[in-house]
């Protein structure tokens, strides 16, 4: 095996490995789903919501989704619960990036849709990652919040506060009695100055933490923690009848992503996989494959000319350079054209000495005065080649 080869063949496979290494990196990265902000249901570890979304798309009768889009394209709100998980306090005035956005919002829950509302458990200084750091100052440098962003505060009816007493336990302030009697309760923020259409669920040391009111057609839950909500509350302290609670009794339960900033912008590949038109596609490459085929390759010979009738054969590449030359140069003076193109081919530096360019001129010169009967440009290639090469 020569060097040359084996020197590609050992660089593809170091290639080979790298991108297979990336790819599996990828894989782990996107597996542990921690390059998402906490609170979404794309994150496997303790801040995601992914074991929820799975759980609840386990049992019979309901479809779970997430959403990326736009909520002004969420579809028809009437027995469907929106789950919006990790709102920071610091805009918990209005969930979604832009007014138009906060309105469908509104107009989602007055038209019959449940909302649930939970807010991050944890400060923004202890966020896990510097991309949802960076993301939530990015979103509160956004300026002093518009009256349609404070429907959540001022239409509502209720404000957010931090509380400093440590790990409790959250007691049942009323019905519905098939809740839990108490729940485990993260130290963090709790809701105050709740408006008399508030029936507080639990609450603790006298501090609000879960509340929901109706709101038009529709309901609103609010949550001062999504601690239960997330994986790592599912492993340790499962409250299933209150997460059963909070879905309510719609069969349709959609976890956004869009307020954490995840949305989708699919391409022409997304669009052709979610219409399942990749069998279109294929079928449209074979196509393509057979028409080039039949161009290419013919499936019968060609048919013999009629007697008798004057055909003209194509040529190959080479026939047809040696049919220009015999139009071009005549064949008494092939040789001296020849050499004259190979001296104009060697350019001001080369490497041959002179004197035997001059004894090579006059080998062509020798050759020109014979008769064109008697001359050999075969020959004289042959002596002038011999003449160059010797040393």
């Amino acid at each position: 095996m020569k060097a040359s080869f084996r020197n590609r063949l050992l660089a593809l496979a170091v290639v080979l490995a790298f991108g297979a290494s990336l790819l599996r990196l990828f894989e782990y990265r996107f597996a542990a789903g921690d390059i998402y902000p906490p609170g979404s249901s794309r994150r496997a570890d303790p801040l995601g919501s992914k074991a929820l979304l799975e759980g609840l798309g386990l049992l019979p009768g309901l479809r779970v989704e997430r959403n990326y889009e736009r909520l002004t394209r969420l579809g028809e709100p009437t027995g469907t619960t929106l789950v919006l998980l990790g709102v920071g306090p610091d805009n918990i005035w209005g969930p979604m990036p832009t007014p138009d956005e906060n309105e469908a919002l509104d107009q989602f829950i007055r038209r019959g849709g449940r909302l649930v509302l939970a807010l991050e458990h944890e400060p923004l200084s202890a966020a896990t990652n510097a991309w949802h750091r960076g993301f939530r100052s990015l979103r509160s440098g956004l300026g002093t919040p518009t009256n349609i962003h404070q429907h959540f505060t001022t239409r509502l009816g209720f404000q957010v506060a931090f509380t400093n007493l440590p790990a409790d336990l959250a007691n049942r302030a009323g019905s519905p009695q098939l809740l839990p009697a108490t729940l485990p309760w993260p130290c963090g923020w709790y809701l105050t100055g709740l408006r008399p259409e508030w029936h507080v669920v639990y609450d603790r040391a006298d501090q609000v933490v879960v509340a929901e009111r109706p709101y038009g057609s529709g309901h609103v839950v609010l949550l001062a923690s999504d601690y239960l909500l997330l994986n790592g509350a599912l492993r340790q302290e499962r409250q299933p009848g209150f997460l059963a609670w909070l879905a309510g009794p719609n069969p349709h339960i959609v976890f956004d992503e869009t307020h954490l900033g995840l949305t989708l912008k699919p391409g022409v590949a997304g669009l052709l996989r979610k219409y399942h038109l990749g069998g279109a596609v294929l079928g449209l490459a074979l196509l393509a494959a057979l028409h080039v085929w039949r161009q290419t390759v013919r499936f019968n010979p060609p048919p013999p000319p009629p007697p008798g009738s004057e055909v003209l054969l194509g040529r190959d590449s080479g026939g047809g350079f040696l049919s220009v030359l015999r139009r071009a140069v005549p064949p008494a003076q092939l040789s001296e054209v020849a050499f004259t193109e190979w001296r104009r081919s060697l350019g001001r530096h080369h490497s041959v000495p002179e004197k035997r360019l001059s004894d090579a001129q006059e080998l062509v010169n020798l050759e020109a005065a014979r008769p064109p009967g008697e001359r050999n440009p075969v020959e004289l290639h042959r002596r002038i080649a011999r003449l160059l090469r010797h040393r």
